[in-house]
Protein backbone atom coordinates (compact mmCIF):
# COMPACT_ATOMS: atom_id res chain seq x y z
CA UNK A 1 0.00 0.00 0.00
CA UNK A 2 3.07 2.66 0.86
CA UNK A 3 4.73 1.60 -2.32
CA UNK A 4 1.54 2.21 -4.11
CA UNK A 5 0.95 5.58 -2.48
CA UNK A 6 4.82 6.29 -3.29
CA UNK A 7 4.48 5.40 -6.77
CA UNK A 8 1.16 7.54 -7.06
CA UNK A 9 2.77 10.49 -5.42
CA UNK A 10 6.30 9.95 -7.94
CA UNK A 11 3.60 9.98 -10.97
CA UNK A 12 1.81 13.33 -9.58
CA UNK A 13 5.34 14.97 -8.86
CA UNK A 14 6.29 14.28 -12.39
CA UNK A 15 2.96 15.43 -13.99
CA UNK A 16 3.14 18.19 -12.34
CA UNK A 17 6.34 18.63 -13.66
CA UNK A 18 5.84 18.49 -17.10
CA UNK A 19 2.98 20.47 -16.48
CA UNK A 20 5.40 22.97 -14.64
CA UNK A 21 7.74 22.70 -17.81
CA UNK A 22 5.02 23.28 -20.77
CA UNK A 23 3.48 26.37 -18.85
CA UNK A 24 7.42 27.77 -18.84
CA UNK A 25 7.41 26.81 -22.27
CA UNK A 26 4.24 28.47 -23.39
CA UNK A 27 4.89 31.48 -21.36
CA UNK A 28 8.57 32.23 -23.22
CA UNK A 29 6.66 31.75 -25.97
CA UNK A 30 3.69 34.54 -25.52
CA UNK A 31 7.07 36.79 -23.93
CA UNK A 32 8.94 36.07 -27.22
CA UNK A 33 5.54 36.96 -29.49
CA UNK A 34 4.90 39.81 -27.66
CA UNK A 35 8.55 41.65 -27.80
CA UNK A 36 8.32 40.51 -31.70
CA UNK A 37 4.76 42.69 -31.30
CA UNK A 38 6.27 45.22 -29.19
CA UNK A 39 9.43 45.69 -31.92
CA UNK A 40 7.19 45.52 -35.03
CA UNK A 41 4.74 48.58 -33.60
CA UNK A 42 7.94 50.79 -32.36
CA UNK A 43 9.27 50.08 -35.78
CA UNK A 44 5.61 51.37 -37.66
CA UNK A 45 5.70 54.05 -35.17
CA UNK A 46 9.14 55.36 -36.36
CA UNK A 47 8.07 54.72 -39.73
CA UNK A 48 5.08 57.40 -39.54
CA UNK A 49 7.11 59.56 -37.57
CA UNK A 50 9.64 59.88 -40.18
CA UNK A 51 6.89 60.02 -42.97
CA UNK A 52 5.13 62.92 -41.05
CA UNK A 53 8.73 64.42 -40.36
CA UNK A 54 9.26 64.40 -44.04
CA UNK A 55 5.49 65.98 -44.92
CA UNK A 56 6.04 69.01 -42.59
CA UNK A 57 10.11 69.44 -44.14
CA UNK A 58 7.88 69.62 -47.32
CA UNK A 59 5.35 72.18 -46.55
CA UNK A 60 8.04 74.17 -44.70
CA UNK A 61 10.24 74.21 -47.96
CA UNK A 62 6.91 74.66 -50.25
CA UNK A 63 5.48 77.98 -47.86
CA UNK A 64 7.70 80.82 -48.63
CA UNK A 65 6.82 79.81 -52.62
CA UNK A 66 3.40 79.41 -51.87
CA UNK A 67 2.89 82.84 -50.25
CA UNK A 68 4.83 84.51 -52.97
CA UNK A 69 2.02 82.47 -55.19
CA UNK A 70 -1.31 84.04 -53.56
CA UNK A 71 0.54 87.57 -53.26
CA UNK A 72 0.90 87.43 -57.12
CA UNK A 73 -2.39 85.63 -57.31
CA UNK A 74 -4.16 88.23 -55.16
CA UNK A 75 -2.31 91.30 -57.17
CA UNK A 76 -3.65 89.63 -60.80
CA UNK A 77 -7.36 89.37 -59.37
CA UNK A 78 -7.32 93.14 -57.88
CA UNK A 79 -6.11 94.84 -61.82
CA UNK A 80 -8.72 95.76 -64.02
CA UNK A 81 -6.78 96.28 -67.03
CA UNK A 82 -6.20 93.69 -69.98
CA UNK A 83 -3.52 91.33 -68.47
CA UNK A 84 -2.37 87.73 -68.89
CA UNK A 85 -1.76 85.18 -65.75
CA UNK A 86 0.98 82.30 -66.24
CA UNK A 87 0.49 79.99 -63.93
CA UNK A 88 3.55 77.39 -63.63
CA UNK A 89 1.84 75.11 -61.37
CA UNK A 90 -1.26 74.29 -63.71
CA UNK A 91 0.83 74.78 -67.04
CA UNK A 92 -2.02 77.49 -68.72
CA UNK A 93 -1.81 80.92 -69.39
CA UNK A 94 -5.28 82.98 -69.29
CA UNK A 95 -5.92 86.36 -71.04
CA UNK A 96 -8.67 88.08 -68.52
CA UNK A 97 -10.36 90.78 -69.79
CA UNK A 98 -12.50 92.81 -66.59
CA UNK A 99 -11.67 90.15 -64.55
CA UNK A 100 -13.05 87.19 -66.47
CA UNK A 101 -10.88 84.56 -68.21
CA UNK A 102 -11.21 85.41 -72.53
CA UNK A 103 -8.90 82.66 -73.49
CA UNK A 104 -7.30 79.79 -71.48
CA UNK A 105 -4.26 77.82 -73.58
CA UNK A 106 -2.46 74.95 -72.14
CA UNK A 107 1.51 75.87 -72.13
CA UNK A 108 4.72 74.10 -71.61
CA UNK A 109 7.51 75.47 -69.08
CA UNK A 110 11.22 74.74 -69.60
CA UNK A 111 13.21 73.88 -66.79
CA UNK A 112 15.92 76.34 -65.22
CA UNK A 113 19.74 76.57 -66.31
CA UNK A 114 22.07 77.26 -63.20
CA UNK A 115 24.34 79.95 -63.99
CA UNK A 116 27.37 78.63 -66.03
CA UNK A 117 30.22 80.80 -66.15
CA UNK A 118 29.78 84.35 -67.40
CA UNK A 119 26.40 83.35 -68.21
CA UNK A 120 23.65 83.96 -65.94
CA UNK A 121 21.22 81.59 -64.42
CA UNK A 122 18.31 80.81 -67.02
CA UNK A 123 14.85 81.07 -64.98
CA UNK A 124 11.39 82.09 -65.49
CA UNK A 125 11.30 85.19 -62.37
CA UNK A 126 7.99 85.06 -60.46
CA UNK A 127 5.49 88.56 -59.48
CA UNK A 128 4.52 91.04 -61.89
CA UNK A 129 6.22 90.99 -64.95
CA UNK A 130 5.66 93.53 -68.32
CA UNK A 131 5.82 92.23 -71.74
CA UNK A 132 9.11 93.63 -73.65
CA UNK A 133 8.52 93.08 -76.77
CA UNK A 134 6.20 91.66 -79.56
CA UNK A 135 8.47 89.91 -82.36
CA UNK A 136 6.36 88.52 -85.67
CA UNK A 137 8.36 85.91 -87.43
CA UNK A 138 11.82 87.35 -86.12
CA UNK A 139 15.07 85.78 -86.88
CA UNK A 140 17.23 85.06 -83.23
CA UNK A 141 20.69 84.25 -83.59
CA UNK A 142 21.32 80.34 -82.10
CA UNK A 143 22.61 81.22 -78.59
CA UNK A 144 25.97 79.08 -77.55
CA UNK A 145 24.25 77.12 -74.39
CA UNK A 146 21.39 75.73 -76.95
CA UNK A 147 24.38 73.10 -78.03
CA UNK A 148 22.34 71.97 -81.03
CA UNK A 149 24.58 71.29 -84.13
CA UNK A 150 21.72 70.79 -86.82
CA UNK A 151 21.09 72.89 -89.85
CA UNK A 152 18.27 74.81 -91.37
CA UNK A 153 16.16 72.61 -93.69
CA UNK A 154 16.31 73.69 -97.24
CA UNK A 155 13.19 75.32 -98.60
CA UNK A 156 11.51 73.50 -101.21
CA UNK A 157 11.38 74.77 -104.56
CA UNK A 158 8.51 75.90 -106.73
CA UNK A 159 7.87 73.73 -109.95
CA UNK A 160 5.05 75.85 -110.77
CA UNK A 161 5.32 79.44 -112.37
CA UNK A 162 1.63 79.70 -111.71
CA UNK A 163 0.43 83.01 -109.51
CA UNK A 164 -0.98 81.83 -106.15
CA UNK A 165 -3.51 83.35 -105.03
CA UNK A 166 -2.77 82.88 -101.66
CA UNK A 167 0.30 84.47 -100.29
CA UNK A 168 3.10 82.01 -99.13
CA UNK A 169 3.20 82.24 -95.53
CA UNK A 170 6.96 83.05 -94.23
CA UNK A 171 9.24 80.16 -92.89
CA UNK A 172 8.87 79.47 -89.07
CA UNK A 173 12.40 80.31 -87.71
CA UNK A 174 14.25 77.33 -85.66
CA UNK A 175 14.74 78.75 -82.32
CA UNK A 176 11.11 80.06 -81.78
CA UNK A 177 7.66 79.99 -84.10
CA UNK A 178 5.96 82.69 -85.56
CA UNK A 179 5.14 84.72 -83.16
CA UNK A 180 7.27 85.58 -79.73
CA UNK A 181 6.89 87.53 -76.54
CA UNK A 182 9.82 88.39 -74.41
CA UNK A 183 8.94 89.64 -70.83
CA UNK A 184 11.31 92.23 -68.96
CA UNK A 185 13.41 89.68 -67.05
CA UNK A 186 14.23 87.90 -70.34
CA UNK A 187 11.24 85.52 -70.19
CA UNK A 188 10.75 84.03 -73.90
CA UNK A 189 6.80 82.57 -74.21
CA UNK A 190 6.78 81.16 -78.58
CA UNK A 191 5.13 79.25 -80.63
CA UNK A 192 5.92 75.94 -81.26
CA UNK A 193 9.35 76.31 -84.22
CA UNK A 194 8.93 73.89 -87.37
CA UNK A 195 12.90 72.94 -86.91
CA UNK A 196 15.38 73.42 -83.85
CA UNK A 197 16.40 72.62 -81.12
CA UNK A 198 12.83 72.72 -79.23
CA UNK A 199 10.64 71.47 -82.27
CA UNK A 200 10.54 68.31 -80.60
CA UNK A 201 6.87 67.97 -78.70
CA UNK A 202 8.57 67.55 -75.47
CA UNK A 203 11.12 69.81 -75.88
CA UNK A 204 11.14 73.38 -74.26
CA UNK A 205 13.33 75.93 -74.19
CA UNK A 206 15.17 76.62 -70.70
CA UNK A 207 13.46 79.36 -69.28
CA UNK A 208 10.75 79.29 -71.79
CA UNK A 209 7.54 79.11 -72.25
CA UNK A 210 6.02 77.35 -75.22
CA UNK A 211 2.67 76.75 -76.64
CA UNK A 212 0.73 75.95 -80.01
CA UNK A 213 0.64 78.77 -82.62
CA UNK A 214 -3.55 79.20 -82.32
CA UNK A 215 -2.81 79.94 -78.92
CA UNK A 216 0.31 82.17 -79.43
CA UNK A 217 -1.76 83.81 -82.07
CA UNK A 218 -5.29 84.59 -79.82
CA UNK A 219 -2.62 86.43 -77.43
CA UNK A 220 0.09 87.83 -79.65
CA UNK A 221 -3.54 90.05 -81.37
CA UNK A 222 -4.72 90.90 -77.83
CA UNK A 223 -1.64 92.15 -76.07
CA UNK A 224 0.67 94.86 -76.76
CA UNK A 225 4.41 96.05 -74.90
CA UNK A 226 4.18 96.80 -71.28
CA UNK A 227 0.96 95.05 -70.77
CA UNK A 228 1.21 93.47 -67.35
CA UNK A 229 1.39 89.55 -66.72
CA UNK A 230 1.69 87.63 -63.34
CA UNK A 231 3.92 84.46 -62.82
CA UNK A 232 2.94 82.52 -60.39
Amino acid sequence: MKRLIIVATGLGLTAAGVLTALTLGQRAEAVREDISLVGRQHAQLQARHEEWVGLLEGYRQRLPGEFERQVTFALAAADTQRHLRLDLQERTLALIEDGFVVRMSSVQVGDSLPADGERPAIEIQHGLRLIDQRIRDGQFPMPAWAGWTGEKPKSPRRTSRRKRRRPVPKPIDGLYGARTLILDDGTVLYSTPGWGPWAAQDSVRPGGVEMSFTDMASIFGAVSTGCHIYVY
